[in-house]
């Protein structure tokens, strides 16, 4: 299939082919994350979508499988198919998932329902903490496993990032800090706040881009969750602080 080399371009037809199925039960429609950047890199980035509908329920959505295996083909991922109960009463236990939607997104169809989300510091807190602890323990296995292999682990590196870009954003959320709108920026900003320096955070992001890594990974790997580890501790250190414990 042809590369999407814009993603304004598909809004119409996405969004017929949806409102098609549902109909007056479709609610909204909505393209976030890198498809609505400068960052977006046709062929490359994902295009991630947000159908919110009235019933949810597989009955409801089953039909959604042949114009989902259609987009899939062209890099545009399964949609996440949710209610508007489902996103108030969601808000404690996936706030990171929601203000990532929240930074960047844009409304191809009905109402803007991101727009005014209460997103609780204390439940962004909390998973930030989480999300970097498993993080961490995960690539510590994913090592083990991948047998020291450079081509596995330069994809552990790529798929760590991937899950860390929306951590960092909250964690600057949470720091009171402006969330710049480009990757780099943020690791940058990251690594500023909590003295990071250079760090290989912001290398990895180089060489996940495109920089050629300089022999082996493994030494690399490890300097690379050290990196995490250091971020973890300093985040738990301003918890304890602020707590009192």
């Amino acid at each position: 299939m042809k590369k999407i080399k814009n993603p304004n371009d598909i809004v119409e037809e996405f969004v017929r082919d949806y409102h098609g199925l549902f109909g007056d039960e479709l609610i909204s429609v909505v393209m976030y994350g890198s498809a609505v950047t400068h960052e977006y890199r046709p062929g490359v980035s994902d295009i991630n979508m947000v159908i919110v509908v009235r019933d949810y329920s597989i009955k409801r959505i089953r039909s959604s499988i042949f114009p989902s295996r259609k987009w899939a083909k062209r890099k545009v991922t399964v949609p996440f198919f949710m209610t508007k109960e489902f996103i108030t009463r969601s808000l404690d236990s996936y706030p990171i998932e929601f203000l990532d939607i929240q930074s960047n997104y844009r409304v191809l169809f009905g109402e803007d329902v991101f727009s005014q989300l209460d997103i609780k510091r204390d439940d962004l807190r909390l998973q930030c903490e989480r999300e970097l602890r498993g993080i961490s323990i995960h690539m510590r296995k994913e090592f083990i496993a991948s047998g020291m292999n450079n081509r596995v682990l330069f994809q552990l590196l790529g798929a760590s990032l991937k899950k860390l870009m929306p951590v960092f954003r909250a964690i600057l959320k949470l720091g009171n800090k402006s969330v710049p709108n480009t990757k780099s920026d943020i690791i940058m900003a990251i690594e500023d706040q909590f003295n990071l320096g250079a760090s290989a955070l912001s290398h990895a992001f180089e060489l996940v881009r495109g920089k050629p890594a300089i022999g082996p990974l493994v030494e690399f790997f490890d300097t690379y969750v050290m990196a995490l580890d250091s971020l973890i501790a300093s985040i738990d250190s301003v918890t304890i602080e602020r707590t009192g414990t």
